[in-house]
């Protein structure tokens, strides 16, 4: 077999009308994030027009619901009415929770399902792009359970039967576009829903905000560990760390390098990335989609050194022969026998200078307005801080805990928060001490009069 990459396959993949394109999502599904303003999602709705869609599709309905004036209509076909005024009545009741739910104010679980994308064309294209990556990363290996958890949590009631009137008609699959790369986050979503349903009320609640915790971090973490090419390490988070929106921010302080200011450092040339990854997918030998720099290193690992050579040698035969034709600045890049990973960093390089400002920064603003829209907390001259409000805190101490009657040890909370993407200074963990003591959540001591614990919050 020949491994290198396919120079024509590669062509028809960049070039557009003679000129080079930064195209992505033809054989590698990175991120959601699009290079157009107006697909930018806002999250009016914070992430319940996904979860909406998410429940829709575990229902087998049809993946978009809007409210309208049809919606309403059929629901009063359906109705029998004594007189006129009674109609009335029960349309103004009837639109007033419709407005409620589209607004993503939930008290039923089955109720999220009627939760729409947003009425704006552009940027309900950015949610269905989230929606896709969510789906496909937390759910889509796990649907039966989820169907299972969430058709525990449904009550029947009246308004519910009259809701689901306007429920879409059923809708064919649709085929899986991302990866998670990270499988214990899919494990432990899956957990924390588990749990969470144990109560009900508390689930609906805060289920949203948990799916939106996951992806947020998945996303981070795809990012940092992207730009380690072969040396990423899926199996273990990155360092993320975070502090409490009641704390007060100091530039020594370990969030301050480690947190908002190194998402935005990792991100701001990522889209080249997604090129790339693309890219090298028009080879001779891929046998999957979805392959990132560390498949290639392990299919190589298992093959003779001379073929990750060959293929090696071919990266640089593009960069020099093929790319160096539609950028004629492009530097030339000798092979002189170099590692797979030095190839991949030297590819990444040289088509990223090239990379439009434009397009990158809508790319960039795209994942930095998820951080600011949900975790931001002004530092002042130290910039954006990346930080948890009491909700967020509560939530992620309620599935670290577990169900009713259970107790944690507290030196284990810092362990269980640290799974789901969360790591926190010392002097966090102080402030998240006192929080929890002051709402009665913690255990003074053991017996023993060492090992301090946090109650259940479910």
């Amino acid at each position: 077999m020949i491994y290198q990459l396919d120079f024509a396959k590669v062509k028809k993949f960049v070039e557009k009308n003679g000129s080079y394109t930064y195209r992505r999502t033809q054989n590698t599904f990175v991120l959601p994030f699009p290079t157009r303003e107006p697909e930018r999602v806002k999250f009016s709705n914070g992430f319940g027009s996904i979860i909406g869609a998410v429940l829709r599709t575990l229902n087998g309905e049809k993946l978009e619901f809007n409210k309208d004036q049809d919606t309403l209509s059929l629901i009063l076909e359906e109705g029998k009415f004594d007189d006129k005024e009674t109609e009335k009545i029960f349309q103004l009741f009837v639109e007033n929770e419709l407005h409620e739910i589209e607004n993503a104010n939930i008290s039923r679980i089955q109720y999220l399902r009627n939760v729409p994308f947003i009425d704006d064309k552009s940027e309900r294209k950015g949610e269905k792009e989230l929606f896709h990556f969510f789906y496909d990363s937390f759910i889509r290996d796990n649907e039966e359970e989820f169907i299972e958890i969430f058709e525990s949590m449904e009550s029947s009631d009246l308004l519910s039967e009259i809701i689901n009137v306007s429920i879409s008609e059923e809708e064919k699959g649709f085929a899986p576009q991302y990866k998670l790369l990270f499988q214990k986050l899919r494990e432990s979503f899956l957990a924390d829903v588990r749990t969470m349903a144990t109560n009900p009320a508390f689930c609906v609640q805060h289920l949203t905000d948990l799916a939106l915790h996951y992806c947020f971090i998945a996303m981070g973490q795809t990012i940092i560990q992207t730009n380690k090419f072969t040396k990423a390490n899926y199996e273990q988070l990155h360092r993320v760390v975070f502090i409490i929106q009641s704390e007060s921010g100091s530039k020594w302080r370990d969030f301050y390098n480690e947190g908002f200011r190194l998402l935005k450092e990792e991100v701001k040339e990522f889209l080249a990335h997604e090129h790339v990854l693309n890219l090298l997918g028009n080879n001779t030998f891929t046998e999957g989609d979805n392959w990132y720099y560390t498949d290639y290193a392990k299919y190589f690992s298992d093959k003779d050194s001379n073929d990750e050579a060959q293929f090696v040698k071919s990266i640089y035969q593009w960069i020099n022969e093929e790319y160096a034709t539609y950028f004629t600045n492009t530097e030339e890049v000798p092979y002189k026998g170099q590692t797979l990973d030095e190839a991949f960093r030297d590819l990444n390089l040289t088509v990223r200078k090239n990379v439009q400002t434009a397009p990158n920064s809508r790319y960039v603003l795209a994942f930095e307005s998820i951080a600011t829209k949900f975790y931001r907390k002004s530092g002042g001259p130290l910039g954006n801080i990346l930080a948890l409000n009491l909700h967020q805190l509560l939530m992620l101490v309620a599935v670290s805990v577990g169900k009713r009657g259970n107790k944690l040890e507290l030196n284990k909370l810092w362990v269980e928060i640290e799974k789901r993407g969360v790591f926190l200074d010392k002097y966090s963990k102080i402030e998240v001490v006192k929080i929890l003591d002051n709402l009665n959540y913690l255990d003074k001591k053991s017996d023993s009069g060492d090992a301090q614990y946090v109650k259940s919050i479910l």
